[in-house]
């Protein structure tokens, strides 16, 4: 059985958009600035109503359409939170600080908690580890599926450019513009997954969390790695190919694939299916990302040059 890139889904529907809200607010991050912080996970922040923010949100993006791009609809996800939590005040997102009409940053938010002013960096990522075991341990060894974003280059321009804008001449000079106090602590935290090649053993990198089960495989051996990964699970589970917008959250539902397609589509960059029952709906078991099978090349070209400008997914 071929499969095509025809996805059954119902990406926009409040109860998927539930779904989403709820992992975003239970689960931890892969990496967080401050692990010890009280907002992580952001459980502790984003106190309101997930039933009636996803009926909010499903009812907006049916008129004016849902956000095409995976960051913009995690952003669109964790704003409505912010917006409308009981326990926290939004006061500002997405501020753009300018050196006169050079942009230099955006402060992505400015959150007033019972007792501090918060400022807070926030990104999902797909983050794929290349190499030896040895070198998954390594930060600069886990790559995007486009081969232009590294998990090293992402955390460096967290901790060295974004978390400290607040800090600078120029930020400071947005925060009083609009009337803006200056945060007393900044946070910032990278959700997502990092996925494991799918012959090796499991390794992470230093100072991140393995959250959810998740391999890689070029699309070359996606057939093999489809039936070595489902074999555990018995005949009474298969796959379902996943669009980009299904990323984020866990799946919950039925397959649609068999446990091991007789052929595949090859991904234009970067294909996710997730190992769900047959029969019965229920939340999946793992997820496989198929890459381009020439993306282990492109892997490791990132892996030896400095992209001082990450271009983020």
């Amino acid at each position: 059985m071929k499969t095509s890139h025809t996805i059954f889904s119902e990406t926009n529907h409040e109860d998927a958009i539930a779904r989403e809200l709820n992992w975003l607010l239970t689960s931890d991050p892969l990496w967080s600035s401050a692990p010890d912080h009280d907002c992580v996970p952001l459980k502790n922040i984003c106190k309101g109503s997930v039933e009636e923010i996803a009926k909010n949100l499903s009812n907006e993006w049916t008129w004016s359409g849902a956000p095409k791009r995976l960051g913009r609809r995690f952003e669109s996800l964790l704003t409505a939170m912010l917006e409308q939590s009981d326990a926290c005040k939004l006061l500002k997102h997405g501020l753009v600080v300018r050196d006169n009409k050079q942009t230099i940053g955006e402060i992505d938010y400015l959150i007033e908690l019972p007792d501090s002013i918060l400022h807070l960096e926030v990104a999902v990522k797909f983050y794929a580890g290349v190499g030896k075991s040895a070198d998954l341990t390594k930060r600069k060894f886990w790559i995007g599926p486009s081969c232009r974003d590294r998990l090293d280059l992402k955390i460096n321009h967290l901790l060295n450019h974004q978390l400290k804008l607040c800090s600078t001449k120029f930020g400071q000079q947005a925060l009083r513009m609009f009337g803006l106090p200056l945060p007393q602590s900044s946070l910032g935290l990278i959700y997502g997954y990092l996925i494991q090649p799918w012959q090796q053993i499991n390794e992470v990198p230093h100072q991140t969390k393995q959250i959810h089960r998740a391999f890689w495989t070029t699309h070359s051996e996606a057939l093999a790695a489809m039936k070595h990964l489902s074999r555990p699970y018995s005949t009474a589970y298969g796959w379902t190919l996943l669009e980009r917008h299904q990323w984020i959250a866990p799946q919950f539902g039925n397959s649609r694939l068999p446990q091991v397609p007789r052929m595949i589509d090859p991904p234009i960059q970067a294909d996710c299916y997730a190992l769900q029952p047959k029969q019965r709906p229920g939340e999946e078991k793992l997820r496989l990302f198929v890459m381009r099978d020439y993306f282990t090349q492109g892997a490791h070209l990132e892996i030896t040059r400095d992209l001082g400008n990450c271009k983020e997914e």
